[in-house]
């Protein structure tokens, strides 16, 4: 099977079906898992009543582990060589995943970023202007600075959307289950050595209800710092570096 769609859900009500619908209308041989966190706004009561299509699987989380715990459960399922996660709130465009799969098969990458900001990579006053228009951005462009300089990059976004080659991302090790999973996961794929390409990616913010908050950028940056400079495992048990 070529791809693995995970869509990680928690309290998406109104945009639930419509991400579902996307990810089936991918004309890729897939499969697509929904992981819902313990929704409590009706959300889950949707996918009880839904009847999914050949090769798609609900997963109902018997109580909120947390973003990470989602992604995780996510790919322990997946039998894709690639896995796109796909957030259920539509800020993305799911169609970035053919120039994705494309990009990762022909360069034989690890990971694809869809960056936000990739056609906005400029000086400090570009910056100024992205954390004016939007100040979310700020925690963004903070962890994606530690990122690139304590692990030698060149990101625009390390936090957009991913598409990850599965056989690479079960050789390392994921100890966050918790809505800060990626800073932990994406640094030590950059420790690792593992090759990682960005693209630009179509990205429509919600207009309000983010989930991430800003003293978020707190534990974000204690796990770059904690991947940089302590022996926090990178590989599971068994495996070395490539």
């Amino acid at each position: 099977m070529k791809l693995t769609i995970i869509i990680t859900v928690y309290n998406e009500k109104n945009t639930i079906l419509k991400a579902i619908a996307d990810a089936e209308a991918i004309a890729v041989d897939k499969e697509i898992i929904i992981v819902d966190n313990c929704s409590v706004d009706g959300t889950r009561e949707i996918l009880r009543d839904l009847k999914p299509g050949p090769g798609t699987r609900i997963i109902f989380q018997p109580k909120n582990y947390g973003y990470g715990q989602s992604v995780i459960t996510g790919f322990s399922e997946a039998n894709g060589e690639f896995i796109y996660m796909q957030y259920s709130d539509l800020e993305y465009d799911i169609e970035c995943v053919y120039r994705m799969l494309e990009i990762a098969e022909k360069e034989n990458l690890d990971i694809v970023f869809g960056s936000r900001l990739y056609n906005k990579r400029s000086g400090s006053l570009a910056k100024a202007s992205i954390i004016k228009q939007r100040p979310y951005y700020l925690g963004t462009l903070i962890t994606t600075f530690l990122v690139n300089l304590f692990f030698k990059r060149n990101f625009t976004d390390i936090i957009g959307v991913r598409l990850y080659r599965a056989s690479s991302f079960s050789k390392i090790a994921i100890d966050s289950g918790d809505l800060y999973f990626d800073f932990e996961a994406i640094s030590k794929f950059c420790k690792a050595g593992f090759k990682i390409r960005e693209i630009p990616v179509s990205y429509k913010p919600r207009k309000k209800g983010k989930k991430v908050k800003p003293w978020g950028i707190f534990p974000a940056v204690f796990k770059i710092f904690k991947v940089k400079f302590s022996n926090w495992p990178i590989f599971k048990t068994g495996i070395n570096l490539k």
